[in-house]
C-alpha cells in the first residue's frame, strides 16, 4: 500500500497504484528449471522449432503480398524442389556466410597458435553471402533486391531470420531474388484478456506521435503531470564502480525519486511514478585493490579482499527507494552475476537484504514480460541488439530494434553468435505478441520511436548507461509519451588532477 510523500508545501502525495502482473504465461518460457537443466541438446533443435512456428505466418503474409504478381508464382514446400527459370517463392531460415565472423573450429584446426586478433565491432564485409535454408537444403540468394536490402539504412539481414523470397533459380544454381517478405509485426497483446486472445487493434487512448515526445528533460509539464502515471526506466547503474561520479549520480537519482531533491515541481513529478524498472547492469564487476594483488600466507588483517562492495551499495539504494513506496523491477545484464547465456535468470532477492527490506522488489529474467496499468512491457538487457549490430552495416540501433519486431524474434542471431541455453523443443525468443513498450537496455545513447498502427502503437525505448550519461527515462501509461531527465555531476577534483598528471607525462 502506498504511503504519502511529504512535500515542503505541506501536501502529502500518494504514488499511483496501477495494476501489476508478471504475465506468467509469457514469462514462464524464460525460466529454467535448475533440477532439469541440461546442456546435452543440439542447437539445431532451436532452428527447427523457429522455422516450424514462423513458417505458416510468413507463408500467409507472402501469399497476400504476392497474390497479384503476374504468373501466379507458387510456393515451393521445399527449397530442394527449385526448378530453373521458374518464378516461385520459398520460405526458410537466413544464413549469412561471413568471412570476418569468428569461427572456433577454424581456430582449433590451425597448426600454429597465434595471438587472437582484436575483436571487431562489425562482421559485415563485401564478401558476405546470403543463403536461405530449410530441412531439405540451402540455396544462395543473389540479385539487386538482396544488395539493396543489405545496404539500405535500417535494413539488412542476419542469421536466423525466417523469411520468404520471391524469384527464380539461375543457370548457376543461385536464386535471384525479386522481393522479400518477413513475418511482420505481431498482433498487440491484450493484457485484459490474456496472451491467448488478440487485440482489436484499438487502444484505450491514442498515443502521441514522435513529434509530441517531450525530450527537453526538464521534468516539468505543468498540471498535466498530475493526471498521468509514469514508469521510470534506468539501465547501467554500475553501482560499486571505482569512479566516484557514478555513485554520486545514483544518489541524485534516489533523491529525485524519493522527493528529497529538486523543487516542488520535481517532487510532484516524482510522486506520479508508479514503478521503477532497472534494465540490466545494475552492478559492476569488483576490482581488486592494488594492495591486495599479493596474497599473503599469514595475514591477520581485517582488510577486505575487495575495496568496494557493489551488492551492499545497491542494496542500500534499493532500500531507500522501497521505503518511499516505489516498487522496483530489476532484470540482469551483461555485467550482473546471472550467467553469460540467455535467458539470464533472475537475481536472488536474498542478495539485496532480508525479506522485510526487499518488500516491493521483483527480480525478473532477461528477457522478461510485465504488465503495469494495463500496458505490457517487454524488457531486455541489450545483448540481443548488440549482437545484431555486428551483422549490419548500419549504425541505427533504433531501426534494428524495429526490425526485431518485424522478424518476430528478439534474438535471431542466437545461437550462431549469441550464447543461449540449448532448448530441446522450444524457442522462447519468438515474439508472439507485440508489447506496448519494448525496452532495450545498455545502449550507446537514448533513442525512442513509435511503430505499428497509430491507434495501437508500440513504444521502443533504447536506454543508455546511467553511470555514463545520467539519463532517466519516463514513459506514460496513459499515452505512451516518453521523456528523459538528465542527472549531471560536476567534474571530480581527483579526476582533474589525474588528467593533468597524464597530460604532463605525455608532454
Amino acid at each position: 500500500m502506498s504511503e504519502p510523500l511529504p512535500t515542503p508545501s505541506g501536501e502529502n502525495l500518494m504514488r499511483p497504484n496501477p495494476s501489476y502482473s508478471t504475465l506468467p504465461e509469457l514469462t514462464k518460457p524464460f525460466i529454467l528449471d535448475s533440477n532439469n537443466r541440461s546442456y546435452k541438446h543440439q542447437y539445431a533443435n532451436i532452428y527447427f522449432v523457429r522455422l516450424v512456428e514462423l513458417r505458416p505466418i510468413v507463408e500467409e503474409r507472402a501469399k497476400e503480398r504476392w497474390k497479384n504478381v503476374r504468373g501466379k508464382p507458387p510456393l515451393l514446400p521445399r527449397i530442394l524442389n527449385l526448378t530453373r527459370s521458374q518464378l516461385c517463392y520459398i520460405v526458410g531460415t537466413v544464413y549469412m556466410d561471413m568471412p570476418l565472423k569468428p569461427n572456433v573450429l577454424e581456430d582449433m584446426a590451425r597448426n600454429q597458435w597465434l595471438a587472437p586478433p582484436a575483436p571487431r565491432a562489425k562482421f559485415f564485409s563485401a564478401q558476405d553471402a546470403v543463403h536461405l535454408e530449410d530441412e531439405s537444403g540451402r540455396v544462395r540468394l543473389v540479385g539487386e533486391r538482396i544488395r539493396r536490402e543489405r545496404d539500405r539504412q535500417g535494413g539488412g539481414l542476419v542469421t536466423g531470420v525466417i523469411m520468404a523470397a520471391l524469384g527464380m533459380e539461375t543457370s548457376s544454381g543461385d536464386f535471384e531474388v525479386i522481393d522479400l517478405c518477413f513475418a511482420g509485426l505481431p498482433d498487440k497483446l491484450d493484457v485484459q484478456a490474456g496472451p491467448s486472445s488478440k487485440s482489436n487493434g484499438k487502444g484505450k487512448e491514442k498515443a502521441k506521435s514522435d513529434e509530441d515526445v517531450d525530450m527537453t528533460g526538464d521534468g516539468t509539464n505543468g498540471n498535466e503531470s498530475d493526471e498521468k502515471t509514469w514508469v521510470a526506466l534506468v539501465s547501467g547503474l554500475s553501482v560499486g564502480a571505482q569512479e566516484a561520479p557514478a555513485d554520486l549520480k545514483c544518489e541524485l537519482l534516489v533523491e529525485w525519486l524519493t522527493g528529497e531533491g529538486g523543487g516542488i515541481s520535481d517532487q510532484l513529478d516524482g510522486g506520479r511514478i508508479a514503478r521503477l524498472i532497472l534494465a540490466g547492469n545494475s552492478l559492476t564487476t569488483p576490482v581488486r585493490g592494488e594492495d591486495d594483488k599479493k596474497i599473503k600466507r599469514f595475514n591477520n588483517s581485517n582488510k577486505p579482499l575487495f575495496p568496494n562492495h557493489p551488492t551492499k551499495t545497491l542494496s542500500t539504494l534499493l532500500e531507500d527507494l522501497l521505503s518511499s513506496s516505489l516498487p522496483i523491477n530489476i532484470i540482469p545484464g551483461p555485467s550482473d552475476p546471472a550467467g553469460a547465456t540467455l535467458p539470464q535468470q533472475a537475481l536472488p532477492k536474498v542478495m539485496f537484504g532480508s525479506k522485510d527490506k526487499t518488500k516491493g522488489l521483483e527480480c525478473g529474467t532477461n528477457p522478461s514480460w510485465l504488465e503495469i496499468g494495463g500496458k505490457s512491457f517487454l524488457n531486455t538487457g541489450g545483448q540481443t541488439l548488440d549482437d545484431i549490430f555486428k551483422y549490419l552495416p548500419s549504425d541505427s540501433r533504433l531501426a534494428m530494434a524495429r526490425r526485431t519486431l518485424e522478424w518476430r524474434h528478439i534474438a535471431p542471431t542466437a545461437p550462431d553468435t549469441l550464447w543461449i541455453y540449448p532448448f530441446p523443443d522450444a524457442d522462447p525468443f519468438i515474439i508472439k505478441h507485440r508489447p506496448d513498450v519494448y525496452v532495450i537496455g545498455n545502449q550507446p545513447e537514448f533513442e525512442t520511436a513509435l511503430v505499428g498502427d497509430p491507434d495501437s502503437p508500440t513504444r521502443i525505448i533504447l536506454l543508455p548507461s546511467f553511470a555514463q550519461t545520467g539519463v532517466l527515462s519516463l514513459v506514460c501509461l496513459e499515452t505512451l509519451e516518453c521523456k528523459t531527465i538528465n542527472f549531471e555531476v560536476p567534474a571530480w577534483i581527483g579526476d582533474e588532477v589525474k588528467d593533468e598528471v597524464e597530460d604532463v607525462k605525455m608532454e
